[in-house]
């Protein structure tokens, strides 16, 4: 072990790990979103695009992934290149990201499940920001976050062979689908390709959707959180290169989800269905059962996803807490299972309260998470450039090709993403949702800053460095 944690994940798991957390349940969910904004073809072109951009981020995290191979990835980065104030930040915002997407799964699993057997979502307790919240959804959402909670309290390598098992039935089935649609569906429903209206040019669309690249393309970044749960004699390049595949996999895969279900009947149609990525299935081909494939890969794909953001979120808490960057408590690993327990547990316990917030709460999160995503992405990739000055003779398995201008080109693309969006909700809403959410969170972040003084105290940064990035510290010393 190292920190206490296990060390049971190879390449090949990583590669598990990295997909089923991008490919959740956010294609059947946003679809309809995707489509009203951008069109097929503008979502299918803001999907390649985005793909292209986290590709660029992507060779910039494999050569710190590779170069630094500890627990705590973003973290355990911004420690060594920038220093502890970079690093808690890094490490608070990243929780506030993986913390909402795991209520953003757990608050979908009570949906798709009253889709899948009707009724099952029960009666209105309330509402929030418009939407109900029912008793079945939230027992349902409620009751799969305490499953994901006591699988991860129990290591790495249980939680680890769920998401073999689930992401490779989540590509199988999802296979069945897409080549019905495309094998069955008409390209005249692709038509027109873009969407867009006088006040709401066409390029607006693409861009809105692209920006939220982070979010959807996020899950690649759980290998470096994973780094130190290597397998012994696990390749470091091949864990490095995993990050890529991932990448490109699941821009495939979001490409044809856009097109297949876009070919089974007129987009502008099937946007007004309920659960349309489903239903346009069922109603084109008259076959309930294509209907349920979808939702049964999107259940597959929900609780991949949901169980790689839980493990991504319990690790950057418990690199806080190791460092001593926020209570010690965080950092502490079982003595038995080699898991970050107080740390699982704490992101149990808020993701369970999350759930509560219903429906109405999934667009905010996924403007909040994205913005959080890009601006963690943009620190890795400027720090790439910083890392090659301070340390330019390091060992590197692997290294971006193309070196600063990549890393300076990727920095670039996630400036934009975080610019993009924050105005890009304020153009139609005046002082939306994410500002306050942002602003309040950051708020909360600087009163832990504060009250963490004396515990950041019991170490030196000699110690914190060394409990941080272990012997790679002696390469930035």
């Amino acid at each position: 072990m190292t920190g206490g944690l296990q060390r049971s994940i190879g390449a090949a798991q990583f590669f598990t790990l990295s997909f089923g957390c991008i490919i959740g349940v956010g294609w059947v969910v946003a679809l309809p979103a995707w489509l009203a904004q951008a069109g097929p073809g503008g979502a299918a072109l803001a999907f390649v695009a985005g793909g292209l951009a986290m590709m660029l981020v992507g060779l910039c995290y494999a050569e710190l992934a590779t170069a630094f191979p500890v627990t705590g990835g973003e973290v355990a980065y911004a420690y060594s290149l920038y220093g502890p104030g970079a690093s808690f930040a890094t490490g608070w915002f990243l929780a506030l990201s993986s913390i909402a997407t795991t209520a953003f799964e757990a608050i979908s699993l009570g949906w798709i499940a009253g889709a899948i057997v009707p009724g099952l979502d029960g009666p209105a307790l309330y509402s929030v920001a418009g939407e109900p919240v029912r008793l079945g959804s939230l027992a349902i959402g409620i009751a799969g976050t305490v499953v994901l909670t006591w699988l991860n309290y129990r290591g790495a390598a249980a939680a680890s062979r769920l998401q073999d098992i689930l992401t490779w039935g989540l590509l199988a089935t999802s296979a069945w689908f897409i080549i019905a649609g495309l094998t069955w569906g008409s390209v005249d429903h692709l038509q027109p390709l873009f969407s867009g209206t006088t006040d709401r040019p066409l390029w607006r669309g693409v861009l809105t959707v692209m920006a939220t690249a982070p979010f959807w393309y996020a899950g690649f970044d759980v290998i470096p959180q994973m780094m130190g749960e290597r397998a012994q004699g696990s390749s470091l390049r091949a864990a490095g290169v995993m990050i890529l595949v991932s990448i490109a996999v699941a821009a495939a895969f979001y490409v044809l989800v856009i097109l297949s279900s876009s070919m089974t009947m007129p987009w502008r149609e099937l946007i007004t269905l309920p659960m349309p990525a489903a239903e346009g299935f069922r109603r084109a081909f008259n076959s309930d059962l294509l209907a349920q494939v979808v939702l049964a890969a999107a259940v597959l794909g929900l609780v991949t996803t949901w169980n790689s953001v839980f493990m991504f979120a319990s690790r950057v808490l418990f690199t806080l807490g190791r460092a001593r960057l926020v209570t010690p408590l965080l950092g502490e690993a079982h003595p038995h299972h080699g898991s970050p327990a107080t740390a699982v547990l704490f992101v149990g316990v808020v993701s369970a309260a999350a759930v509560l917030l219903g429906r109405g709460a999934l667009i905010p999160i996924v403007n909040v998470a994205g913005i959080c995503l890009a601006a963690a992405a943009l620190l890795i990739c400027v720090g790439v450039i910083r890392f090659r000055r301070l340390a330019p003779a390091a060992v590197r398995p692997y290294r971006v090709p193309g070196g600063t201008v990549t890393a300076g080109l990727a920095a670039l693309v996630c400036l934009w993403m975080v610019a993009w969006g924050l105005i890009e909700p304020a153009l139609a809403t005046g002082v939306p949702i994410e500002w306050l959410v942002l602003g309040g969170w950051a708020a909360l972040g600087a009163v832990m800053w504060a009250i963490a003084g004396a515990t950041r105290g019991s170490l030196t940064e000699t110690e914190r460095r060394r409990l941080v990035v272990g012997d790679t510290a002696k390469e930035l010393a």
